[in-house]
């Protein structure tokens, strides 16, 4: 038997027929398991998020949303009672129910986007209600913090040749982040913290659920809809330089007016800069991992390193970002058309 099926089995769910790997994400690796009980999803978390306050989030979040009949994964806890299994090597393994459905790994239509915007939208409305303090403080849309991070990286000097090959990035970033930085006075409700369109379940042609809710936490939704936003309006992969998709930014905002939050007029003046400030955020956090180099997976097929790949990343958000700019005016009308 391999080590994942022994890990598998440190787990409730009957007899192991089958393990599977799926082959997604930056950041945990992750399993398909079959069983005499049903299917469930195995994860192996990355280090910088195997604490036991993300745990215990994702344990509340995820029976909240089952007690309110929302489609989502719920964790299963160890034969011993214990929401992880930790392994000889000191590392993290978590299962969850297997939420049937399909993932997407690309928006390729509005009216997928449209569905997506439907289901954050009703995810933001229920979770709207769950009285849960957060005890993680995992630094997602941390804005202030990435940029801290990357000002630190900067300023150490072993890292000073990594710096030079992503200099005039680092340049950009410092001179535009700062002022798209989202106001702490912006309403505090509860978030998914990476709406990415693979974390949107699909049952056909609808959106029916959100899944990876580990990064759940209390923000703004703002940096919700941006980080849909930022992800669902472009084509191509994350490191490829590609345009802002105007029309699914509109079938975004069509979806979320529709099934989402009421947003306050507050949110609203700061919903038009909500995709770029997210965009430079992770063109921050791909920029620091250039020097620090300890973060994001890569792909070795495409790439000779996890630098390499980062410098192509923050290449492409600073594009992105850019091009967001240009198309600020029409922007701005398409959310007063919906929202005000």
């Amino acid at each position: 038997m391999n080590v994942i099926a022994q890990i598998a089995e440190e787990f409730p769910i009957g007899r192991l027929k089958a393990v599977t790997e799926i082959k997604s994400g930056l950041m945990h690796s992750t399993y398909l398991v079959d069983s005499d009980e049903g299917q469930f999803t195995l994860q192996r978390l990355h280090k910088k998020l195997a604490t036991h306050e993300i745990i215990g989030d994702f344990e509340a979040v995820t029976g909240f949303l089952y007690d309110h009949k929302l489609i989502a994964p719920r964790l299963i806890r160890t034969t011993t009672d214990q929401p992880v299994f930790v392994d000889k090597d000191l590392r993290w393994w978590r299962m969850a129910s297997w939420v049937p459905g399909y993932t997407k790994t690309k928006v390729q239509s509005a009216v997928e986007a449209e569905q997506g915007a439907r289901a954050l939208g009703r995810f933001h409305k229920v979770v709207a209600h769950l009285d849960h303090h957060f005890a993680s403080q995992h630094p997602l849309h941390d804005t202030r913090a990435h940029l801290a991070g990357l000002k630190d990286a900067i300023q150490t000097t072993g890292y000073a040749s990594a710096l030079e090959l992503i200099k005039p990035e680092i340049d950009q970033i410092l001179d535009q982040l700062p002022s798209l930085i989202l106001p702490d006075s912006l309403p505090q409700r509860v978030v998914h913290g990476d709406p990415k369109i693979s974390n949107i379940l699909f049952d056909g042609d609808v959106a029916i659920g959100l899944i990876d809710l580990d990064t759940c936490n209390r923000h703004t939704v703002l940096v919700d809809i941006g980080d849909a936003v930022r992800s669902w309006c472009r084509d191509g992969s994350e490191d490829e330089q590609q345009h802002f998709r105007i029309d699914r930014f509109e079938s975004i905002l069509a979806g979320y007016a529709a099934d989402g939050l009421e947003l306050t007029e507050h949110e609203l003046d700061y919903l038009p800069q909500a995709a770029r400030t997210i965009t430079m955020e992770l063109a921050c956090r791909f920029a620091r991992d250039v020097m620090v180099d300890d973060y994001f997976a890569f792909d070795t097929q495409r790439y000779p390193s996890r630098r390499a790949h980062n410098i192509a990343r923050t290449r492409a958000m600073l594009f992105l970002a850019n091009d967001m700019r240009q198309q600020a005016e029409q922007i701005n009308s398409l959310i007063s058309h919906y929202f005000r």
